[in-house]
């Protein structure tokens, strides 16, 4: 009985989304998670393949995060995903929000998962700014269900947003 338990406990604490997959979709979101998720459905529209989602370096002292990494046939694509609810706040526009010391953390980070990865080493490397601006609409509502917790009602790749990528973000690689 022990062990199941032990095993149920494991489980849940890696969150395994195929453990329990009904759950993890009706469960409230970030911001964030909502405009990360937007991104990635953005980007494999445009044909890219997403290869990696909150990658950070798992070795001692966390160095920063990628939102996501995605490839093409010749690029590598780092993506920074900033979603905001309103146009800009106190906290500025999503753009904004990637200032040089986030530059920095993302720099670190991506050259870790190249260490890690060397096979993507041969493609080209870009940074992308993935700026979110959430809007509501009719039937479509993201619901505040707990702070900074939200819930989509509708389908999420329905919900009315603007998003703006900007490639080669970050240029200074060093």
């Amino acid at each position: 009985m022990f062990v199941y338990l032990f095993i149920f406990v494991y489980l849940r604490t890696l969150q395994m989304s195929w453990f329990n997959k009904e759950n993890a979709q009706n469960e409230p979101k970030t911001l964030g998670q909502i405009g990360e998720e937007l991104a990635r459905l953005e980007y494999e529209k445009r044909g890219y393949k997403v290869i990696a989602a909150n990658f950070f370096n798992r070795n001692g002292k966390r160095l920063g995060e990628v939102d996501f990494i995605a490839r093409s046939s010749d690029t590598i694509i780092f993506a920074e995903v900033k979603t905001r609810a309103v146009e800009s706040g106190s906290r500025g526009t999503a753009a904004e929000a990637v200032d040089r010391f986030k530059q920095i953390k993302l720099l670190k980070a991506i050259k870790v998962f190249l260490q890690k990865e060397p096979r993507y080493q041969k493609l080209r490397p870009q940074i992308d700014v993935v700026s979110i601006i959430l809007k509501e609409q009719p039937g479509l509502q993201l619901a505040q269900v707990k702070p900074a917790k939200y819930m989509v009602k509708g389908k999420l790749d329905k919900l009315s947003r603007c998003v703006t990528i900007i490639p080669n973000a970050v240029e200074d690689w060093n």
